[in-house]
């Protein structure tokens, strides 16, 4: 199972890069969005992955808690960025 969540990772890497590239060349919204997306879900797929790792070298823990931040912050922002200044 933590193979598969390290091969998502690494398949959500060149495709926000990608996506990221489309949305800053035609500034297409959906495509900001998918990168995000795309930046939260491997992210998040990369937590049980150092996580299993962790536990056998504690100098990984600040790795796992950067990561967990990096996701709720991410999640954060691209729940506000649906909603339209007034």
């Amino acid at each position: 199972m933590l193979w598969w969540l390290f091969v998502y990772f690494l398949v959500t890497v060149p495709a926000f890069i990608g996506l990221a590239l489309v949305a800053q060349l035609s500034h297409a919204v959906w495509a900001k969005r998918a990168s995000e997306v795309a930046l939260i879900t491997g992210g998040a797929a990369l937590i049980p992955v150092v996580l299993d790792r962790a536990v056998d070298r504690p100098v990984l823990w600040p790795v796992v808690v950067l990561l967990a931040v990096v996701v709720i912050v991410g999640v954060m922002m691209h729940v506000k960025s649906y909603r339209r200044p007034s």
